[in-house]
């Protein structure tokens, strides 16, 4: 979500979930089902790069948790509201591109872990690994949670190249 934690945390800055545009290799390898969340997922990732409030907060279910877990290992949750009011407040360039995403869809709950990398304002940040829950909502699929850990060093290079 969002996801940044600490490089926002050192700007003195509220945390902001750290998301941005997604970048999901190889989408027609998933059944249509797996598509479904994935756009859920891009669509929140495109309300981030875009800073949209009010699209983000149809994206995400009230209550939902966003679980930042550092390199030391240390995790530190943040609530919706939290991650809502980071967006509103912050207005650098936000650019996460997830590959490779394992998706599970079962009735009404899905689940999509995937390694990422994050820009901000344009240069590398961090990776790791991006853990969403999302929940069918009616006909729409919401996301419950999100765990993702923030890597500064020792990151692979992404599969999709260098930022654009």
């Amino acid at each position: 979500m969002n996801h940044c934690l600490q490089t926002l945390s050192r700007l003195g800055v509220a945390t902001l979930f750290v998301f941005a545009s997604v970048n999901v290799m190889a989408k027609d390898q998933h059944t249509p089902a797996e598509r479904e969340v994935l756009g859920a997922v891009d669509a929140l990732f495109d309300a981030m790069a875009k800073h949209d409030v009010d699209a983000s907060r149809k994206l995400i279910l009230p209550g939902a948790g966003f679980m930042a877990v550092s390199p030391e290992g240390t995790a530190q949750m943040k609530h919706d509201t939290d991650y809502l009011d980071s967006l509103a407040k912050h207005k650098e360039a936000f650019r996460e591109r997830i590959w490779n995403p394992k998706v599970l869809v079962q009735g009404g709950i899905a689940q999509v872990w995937a390694p990422y990398d994050f820009h901000l304002d344009g240069k590398f940040s961090h990776c790791g690994i991006d853990s969403f829950s999302l929940v069918r909502s009616g006909k729409d699929w919401q996301v419950a949670s999100v765990s993702y850990t923030v890597q500064k060093q020792g990151c692979p290079p992404s599969p999709l190249g260098e930022l654009k």
